[in-house]
């Protein structure tokens, strides 16, 4: 699942900066309209992306092959990251004001409730929403460092921006998964802090096992779920939605744990947990389809 960083940098950190600056100046309502005009430009210029996430659609919903209602889903999933782009960009002047009229938050007492046992949180989330916005929305309630466990992007330029923006104005450092193994998360969670994992990513064997998502078997990637286990943490699901009202919600909850597992082996608890977690995943994403990474080949793992 690691990915080398590429040898070249494509695209400049002053173009980066630019485009950054130009989102921070626009309004907020036209920034979005930019984003999601991106978002189609992007669509036009890459057909390996668009038939990957038709066909990915296709897959999970087969009853919609070929139809308007799968076309329009389709244009949306590309307006909708185009739109969290432009959001990203904008979260140096995303004010605290801002933030609690714009992004609900659901159920933060159980964030709460997992921190007074002093043993940190395990957080689960999917590319689905603006999922960025969860630890920026968090830190206005809760002042406790928050860390997501992400993959390097192949541009080390774009990789390095992505990391400073989210640490400077999105509330997160970031952890890379490709370096020191688990041992940051052990030491985070030591501490008493937040840690996010994302659990909506293929993987193959040992790292991870296939299970059912959208009716059909995907290799999903464990950690989540080994960590909790290894630690005996329960799980906290973290999904942030967009509203079409232009704001957002964030809801947490309900804790998964593995009380419900007694007699499995460690490796088959693993395998029911990841299973859970993509079950609950799933359930989101069905709420808002549009809203999901499905550019992602999220089945190339399944087994043949």
């Amino acid at each position: 699942m690691d990915r080398p960083a590429s040898r070249k940098t494509r695209i400049p950190s002053c173009l980066l900066r630019a485009v950054g600056l130009l989102f921070e100046t626009a309004g907020h309502r036209l920034a979005l309209r930019l984003g999601a005009t991106i978002g189609d430009v992007f669509r036009l210029l890459v057909p390996s992306k668009v038939r990957r996430v038709r066909a990915n659609l296709e897959m999970a919903y087969p009853a919609l092959r070929g139809t308007e209602a799968l076309r329009r889903t389709e244009v949306e999933v590309f307006r909708h990251f185009g739109r969290m782009g432009a959001e990203f960009f904008r979260f140096p002047v995303l004010s605290d004001r801002w933030l609690r009229e714009h992004v609900q938050i659901e159920d933060l007492s159980i964030v709460r409730s997992c921190l007074s046992q002093g043993r940190g949180v395990l957080a689960f989330i999917a590319h689905f929403g603006n999922w960025e916005l969860i630890s920026k929305r968090l830190a206005l309630d809760i002042d406790v460092p928050c860390h997501v466990v992400t993959r390097r992007i192949r541009d080390p330029k774009i990789d390095a921006y992505i990391r400073d923006h989210r640490f400077r104005y999105g509330k997160a450092t970031s952890i890379s998964s490709e370096e020191g193994g688990i041992r940051p998360i052990l030491r985070a969670l030591a501490r008493n802090e937040i840690v996010v994992l994302a659990v909506d990513q293929s993987a193959a064997p040992p790292e991870g096992v296939p299970v059912p998502f959208f009716g059909r078997m995907a290799g999903t990637h464990t950690g989540a779920a080994r960590i909790a286990l290894r630690q005996s943490l329960p799980l906290l699901p973290a999904f942030a939605c967009r509203l079409p009202c232009g704001g957002h919600r964030i809801r947490f909850g309900p804790l998964l744990d593995f009380s419900g597992a007694g007699g499995l082996s460690d490796a088959e608890k693993i395998e029911w947990m990841t299973g859970r977690m993509t079950a609950l995943a799933e359930e989101r994403i069905r709420e808002h389809p549009e809203q999901w990474i499905w550019m992602h080949n999220r089945w190339k793992m399944a087994p043949s």
